[in-house]
């Protein structure tokens, strides 16, 4: 039975449900009924029994004017027929109704299903649209599933675009690399100077190798949204520490608030520095850096301010994107792979935050962070 039912459709098993609840109300209508008849035919036969007594014992001229009731048996086969007959056609209308109503209700998710194998073949375009005429929960399953098929389209999109944005990202210093091993192997008698030329060269696009693939290792583990060790960070301390570290070049600290933030220590700094790269190589090797900071409440924001010649209004939103690179001075031979950015929105993004660019007061760009988790110190 239950292998049976297995093998029954969504409409099948609305309309054997229907049925089901239409013949169980016929039957408990029907006992109530021949309950309430046997009742009612023990009181008329016991009214009949008094009448024949009662006739018998009346004179022979006055019988004639007596006459018995009507048999009971006969009004409850009528009965019987009549209720038998309308509870028929009442089962017929139950079952087409009921088949109707199925067909109606299944009807939004047979093309679902029709959508879901469409796309399962491949093709992330198809979409189910609105269901006015269907119930509320069944509009509300396709919207979902439209929303999802939105972001799936997306992400498959996104991941074709980076795909094709690392394999270019890393053939270009592999290629580099290949054209000077080639040159120097024409060379029968390299010289010393020629051999350390290359060497620099291979040197340097390796490095820059190894830091493409750590940062695309990073976005795949920040991808896969794993859980952050919050810790509790002295603000203040923490961002003066960076006006200390002399290996992206001099820093100037400003304003500072003090209290603690509630953050993953490693990948704040991860986002931090990656921030002061961006700007150092805005500003070059003797621009102004600054990194300074406010909390005027329960969220903190970070700022790195340079002297460079900024960013566009146009590019703003687009420089925290993969491998997007500004007009200005981030090209590939500054030495960042464009992925500094979208891995710093990336943790931003993951601890509740957001991030922006806008116009840096010393002229150049500004890039800020806004985290929450702030608590400014007890009075």
């Amino acid at each position: 039975m239950s292998g049976a039912w297995s093998r029954l459709g969504l409409r099948a098993r609305l309309a054997v449900s229907i049925a089901a609840i239409a013949v169980a109300a016929f039957a408990i209508v029907f006992i109530a009924v021949r309950r309430e008849m046997g009742d009612e035919s023990a009181v008329i036969k016991r009214e009949e029994a008094r009448e024949r007594a009662a006739l018998a014992a009346t004179p022979e001229r006055d019988r004639a004017e007596r006459r018995p009731l009507s048999p009971v048996e006969d009004a409850q086969a009528e009965v019987e027929r009549t209720f038998f007959l309308a509870g028929g056609l009442a089962l017929v209308a139950a079952l087409l109704g009921g088949y109707l109503v199925a067909a109606r209700t299944a009807a939004p998710l047979r093309r679902m299903a029709a959508t879901a194998a469409t796309v399962d073949a491949g093709d992330l375009s198809p979409r189910i649209g609105p269901e006015r005429a269907a119930a509320v929960e069944a509009r509300t399953l396709a919207e979902a599933f439209d929303r999802m098929l939105d972001r799936l389209d997306c992400a498959f999109s996104r991941q074709r675009q980076f795909v094709s944005d690392a394999s270019h990202e890393l053939r270009t210093p592999l290629t580099a690399i290949r054209g000077q091993l080639e040159v120097l192997a024409h060379d029968e008698a390299p010289s010393a100077a020629e051999v350390r030329r290359v060497e620099r060269i291979v040197m340097t696009e390796v490095g820059r190798l190894e830091r493409l693939v750590d940062d695309l290792l990073v976005l795949a583990r920040l991808d896969e949204e794993a859980p952050l060790a919050l810790e509790e960070i002295a603000v203040a301390p923490y961002l003066r520490d960076f006006g200390n570290d002399r290996s992206l070049g001099p820093v100037a600290v400003g304003e500072v608030p003090a209290g603690v933030l509630r953050a993953d220590p490693e990948r704040l700094t991860q986002v931090v520095r990656n921030l002061l790269a961006n700007a150092r190589r805005h500003a070059g090797t003797t621009g102004i850096v600054e990194i300074s900071a406010i909390a005027p409440g329960p969220r903190l924001t970070i700022r790195v301010d340079d002297d460079g010649p900024g960013i566009l209004p146009a590019e703003r939103e687009r420089v925290f994107d993969r491998f997007q690179r500004s007009e200005a001075s981030r090209d590939r031979a500054s030495g960042g792979s464009g992925l500094g950015l979208a891995i710093a929105r990336a943790i931003v993004e993951l601890h509740g935050g957001r991030i922006w660019a806008e116009r840096s007061p010393l002229g150049g760009a500004r890039l800020a962070f806004e985290l929450p988790g702030f608590r400014p110190p007890s009075r």
